[in-house]
């Protein structure tokens, strides 16, 4: 280009002032890693790592607020993704819209979180890699843990900064009722770090605030012995624990995470096959598929016949047919070496953690973890309280204002009615009663209907609930200690409400061989003895003979059948204790026994507390089965729990229920939600209710009360009932009474209940009851270790005012009523 002709230069304009640069010299290596920091900090802080406080990265702390704001709470209607998507970008969130809707996406996903955040409707993807449809397809709204993520954020509980624009306000960071950090885990790439956050059960890690709150100077040590491990969402194995304890210990630690590989029999062939059931956490089931036909068509693995994927609602399975001369345990530890049935998950717990008025990353353990969760939720519940204490406080300064009026409304009529406007009034009653701005505004804008003398009374009451409500916010307020405790009966409130059953099991490096090998390729009859005893037979190989009639023949204890069925050996038998733990055996693990056998006592087989009976034994073919279990203490307490909540119990046992000292189970059943129970206490008292009655609960919970006792009274027995039976009680004298169970009235849990028999010297105190039948034999257990079968014929059904018979002709106290004949299942 040729540059532009300069105008003329005249006499009176001045000479044009050369401008002035200032150059400042500077390495190039000084602004580059100055920039490079900028940048680096810029994403770290602001993209790739989560908060400690609410485990978030700020675009699904954006996408949960902006959630919130559009009313798309649990029970409304579902909004199209794309809106919530929009809305983020517009409002807080100033990047591309993938980065938005694939972080809503994995809130969505089961597989990815342990507790999903979010609720979809339509394609969010699947455990193959399968990618979610585009947003304009699907719809989404916020889950209960979302939401509790989000309570009490319209309480000032948190400070808000302004969005990019400074348009809006978002929050810096949210309440976060749920230890989200710690039970969902998180994964993110910074610059030059990265977190790689493993999710644990929220149950555990409940338990573990709790402890923390009730004794700060807990060890890590105690912790460890609460939180197992890490609880992936599409369970499988973690083979070994050192790594746990490193990572816990330190922030950084390697696990061995394996898929659950079952051998199974090939139905109607000799042949086995390897049924794969769970999955690494983050596996791709198609490639993992996929890996195995390339190794099995380049030869790297032989013995494999075929290969087919199963999986369908109900869960994932993937078989891996077998030839005849396959060594299944060799094959098993080449596909664990080659493919991604095994890969090893690499913890860092790098977090941001606020000091000194600014987030910066750190390496976490376990403990440090905790201690910022509950420094947060102590934060919050100090500004919720303030909130709503100057809340309380400003709306009973109104209702004494309204008090003062209606209790002289006459003059305060005259005052307003000879004003000239409004201002005039207003100066007036300001002036007449010494009233603030804010009393005068609420009287004026009183409505007559507000003169009644219920809406008087009303007023009166509103302001003595305000000042006792005031008082109550203060005194927590000056107690350390008391907002302690309501911080943990806050984090209990919220593991009841989510908390679920660990899936991931963890065994160590020499048990992972055998869990590998458990084997169902034949059934069994398994049984579980009134006295304690496991076995296992073959089955009948023609027609069983049919035993002696003679009802006094003696049967030991220890052979009496609690359970006796037919199982698989991938099936289980379920059993529980006193002590409140339940153990499960798969059929395989069942010792062998000759028919005739006596079995082998349940302490030598699982970890089984000492002297003790089996409270309930089961067969069990499928955990996800819409069963409870249903429990009575001694002290009358009943618990309900579902049987899902039992699929990883195992032969070290976990907790059933929670017991106070000196209570003990004295008795469970398996109901379905629409049953009837009856208890029964050693002094003659029965109550029955409907079990609905009786909340699903947790494992960790203690129940709820079933049966008030008097005295020195305790429960004895449970009996699950329905109309048109009869209910048997038996007595330590050998006293049997048979009544129908429409003569016990039905009421609700808690009372008294009404007399079935009496207790008295003669009698004995009652030992048991049990609902009876056309094909149902009772018997009776005695502490010589030997048993007694009843005639029912001779013990007729009677009125509950009738007297008990004596029928039972052995020396001795009698110990217990069982049932023989019933169904083993």
């Amino acid at each position: 280009r040729l540059p532009l002709p300069m105008p003329p230069r005249t006499k009176s304009a001045p000479a044009p002032t050369p401008r002035r640069e200032r150059v400042m010299p500077r390495e190039v290596t000084d602004e580059m890693k100055a920039s490079f920091i900028n940048y680096s900090m810029s994403v770290i802080t602001s993209r790739a790592l989560p908060d400690v406080r609410d485990g978030l990265k700020p675009v699904n702390r954006r996408i949960l607020y902006a959630m919130n704001e559009l009313g798309l709470s649990p029970g409304r209607p579902f909004k199209k993704a794309a809106t919530v998507v929009g809305d983020v970008l517009g409002k807080y969130h100033p990047h591309g819209d993938s980065s938005v809707y694939d972080a809503l996406v994995r809130m969505v996903q089961d597989f990815s979180l342990r507790y999903p955040l979010i609720e979809g409707q339509g394609n969010f993807g699947s455990i193959d890699g399968d990618p979610a449809a585009a947003y304009r397809y699907t719809e989404a709204r916020m889950a209960a843990p979302g939401v509790a993520l989000l309570e009490g954020i319209d309480q000032d509980t948190v400070g808000f900064v302004p969005n990019f624009d400074d348009r809006l306000k978002e929050p810096a960071v949210l309440p976060a009722a749920i230890p989200n950090l710690l039970a969902n885990g998180v994964s993110g790439i910074a610059v030059g770090m990265a977190t790689n956050m493993p999710p644990h059960n929220l149950r555990e890690i409940g338990k573990a605030i709790i402890r923390v709150i009730e004794e700060p100077t807990v060890a890590l040590d105690e912790l460890r012995k609460i939180v197992k491990g890490p609880d992936f969402p599409t369970a499988g194995l973690i083979v070994g624990k050192e790594g746990i304890r490193h990572y816990m210990e330190t922030g950084r630690g390697r696990l061995i995470n394996r898929a659950r590989v079952v051998l199974e029999a090939r139905p109607g062939s000799t042949r086995a096959q390897l049924v794969v059931t769970e999955l690494p956490y983050q596996a791709n089931k198609a490639r993992i598929i996929e890996q195995i036909a390339d190794l099995v068509k380049d030869e790297k693995l032989v013995g494999i016949s075929a290969l087919r994927d199963e999986s369908d609602r109900e869960g994932l399975r993937v078989v891996i047919e077998l030839k005849r001369d396959a060594e299944p345990k060799k094959l098993l530890a080449r596909l664990y070496k080659l493919t991604g049935l095994e890969v090893t998950f690499g913890v860092i717990n790098l977090c941001l953690v606020p000091e000194h008025g600014r987030l910066v990353p750190r390496e976490l353990g376990l403990r440090a973890l905790i201690d910022h969760y509950v420094a947060h939720r102590h934060e919050v519940l100090v500004k919720r309280t303030e909130f709503q204490k100057a809340k309380a406080e400003a709306r009973l300064h109104i209702v004494e204002g309204l008090l003062i009026a209606v209790n002289d409304i006459d003059r305060v009529v005259q005052l307003i009615k000879t004003a000239r406007d409004t201002e005039q009034a207003h100066a007036r009653l300001r002036k007449e009663y010494t009233l603030s701005e804010i009393q005068a505004d609420a009287i004026l804008a009183l409505r007559l209907a507000k003169l009644t003398g219920l809406e008087v009374t009303a007023l009166k009451n509103e302001a003595r609930e305000l000042k006792a409500r005031i008082k109550e916010l203060a005194a927590l307020l000056a107690s350390p200690d008391k907002r302690m405790a309501a911080l943990a009966v806050e984090v209990q409130e919220t593991v009841d409400r989510f908390g679920d059953a660990r899936r991931t099991e963890i065994v160590s490096l020499e048990t992972a061989d055998e869990v590998a090998e458990t084997v169902a390729d034949a059934e069994v009859v398994g049984v579980v003895t009134y006295g304690g005893r496991v076995l296992q037979q073959p089955l009948p190989s023609g027609r069983a003979r049919k035993e002696s009639a003679e009802g006094e023949r003696e049967v030991p204890t220890d052979e009496l059948p609690m359970v006796k069925g037919r199982l698989r050996q991938t099936e289980s038998v379920f059993v529980l204790s006193h002590d409140g733990q339940a153990f499960t055996l798969f059929g395989s693990e069942l010792p062998t026994a000759a028919r005739s056998g006596r079995g082998t006592p349940l302490k030598d087989v699982i970890e089984w507390p000492k002297g003790g009976a089996p409270v309930l034994g089961a067969i069990v073919r499928d955990f996800n089965h819409p069963l409870f279990v249903t429990m009575v203490t001694a002290t009358g307490q009943v618990k309900r729990t579902g049987i899902r909540e039992f699929r990883n119990a195992r032969l070290a046992g976990i907790k059933a229920i929670r017991l106070d000292a000196g209570d003990k189970l004295v008795g469970a059943a398996f109901t379905t939600g629409q049953d009837e129970l009856l208890l029964a206490t050693r002094h003659g008292q029965v109550i029955r209710f409907h079990e609905s009655e009786v909340r699903d609960m947790g494992r960790d919970a203690g129940g709820v009360r079933g049966i008030a006792l008097k005295d020195d009274d305790a429960v004895v027995s449970l009996a699950v009932v329905h109309g048109g039976q009869s209910v048997c009680a038996g007595t330590t004298l050998g006293h049997v009474k048979q009544v129908a169970v429409e003569s016990i009235p039905l009421q609700g849990r808690g009372g008294q209940g009404v007399q079935l028999l009496t207790a008295a010297e003669r009698v004995g105190a009652v030992v048991g009851v049990v609902t009876t039948g056309a094909e149902v034999g009772v018997r009776f257990l005695s502490g010589a270790g030997s048993t007694f079968e009843v005639d029912l014929d001779e013990a007729p059904v009677v009125s509950r005012a009738t007297k008990a018979s004596p029928q039972s002709a052995w020396p001795g106290l009698l110990t217990a009523v069982a049932l023989v004949g019933t169904p083993a299942e």
